[in-house]
């Protein structure tokens, strides 16, 4: 069975993945250099929230004004490697767009700590790192490459959700049973208004909610 595993093309290429994908993660356990921002902007209740980064954790959480107050650390092994890290904050109307770009040399990341409106859709899209979503009511658009995804939001609120992980589980929590070997796929149809897409290629998915 072991040798069938390992001559299985499926699953030597999401080995080889995952590898590559964790290369700069694990090397990034020791960083002696941080660096800590705010950042505020008006926005409206049930805009967009759109986030793009390559390292770091996310939080999402709802908030109790009509703006966006972000906090977030810069992390290095570097000194130097906290000035290379940028980031790009834009509100739009209705649509606020962050995104960090930050090098991978010097294992560096970038934790975010967000609160939004409660009526807020977020897109988020990180490469590794963990994210979690909590008790905002909005669409989600949510990608992973390494890590965690938790969402924890009412049930009756989505009329659908779609989550699935190239490697790892999927945890539904009373949105259904998910199927998968390696990976998992979760499919729910409900009442609601929203709707939530989650992809992780290799970490998990939780959804809590009642």
């Amino acid at each position: 069975m072991a040798g069938r595993l390992f001559t299985n093309p499926a699953i030597v290429q999401k080995t080889i993945f995952v590898c590559l994908m964790l290369a700069p993660f694990c090397a990034a356990s020791q960083k002696d250099y941080q660096e800590a921002h705010d950042e505020v902007r008006d926005f409206v209740d049930g805009g967009m929230v759109h986030i793009r980064l390559k390292v770091g954790d996310v939080r999402i959480v709802r908030g109790d004004s009509n703006k966006i107050r972000m906090h977030y650390t810069i992390k290095s092994d570097h000194e130097g490697r906290l000035k290379d890290t940028h980031l790009n904050f834009e509100v739009k109307g209705r649509d606020a767009n962050i995104e960090f770009h930050s090098p991978y040399i010097g294992n560096t990341e970038v934790d975010v700590e967000l609160q939004v409106p409660k009526n807020t859709s977020v897109d988020v899209h990180d490469k590794v790192g963990d994210l979690t979503v909590k008790e905002i009511d909005g669409d989600k658009e949510l990608e992973l490459g390494v890590g965690d995804i938790r969402v924890e939001m009412e049930r009756s609120a989505y009329h659908l959700v779609r989550a699935s992980t190239g490697i790892g589980d999927v945890n539904g929590n009373g949105y259904g049973e998910s199927s998968g070997w390696l990976g998992k796929t979760l499919r729910y149809r409900g009442d609601g208004k929203y709707e939530l897409r989650a992809h992780v290629s290799v970490g998990d998915i939780t959804l809590a909610g009642k």
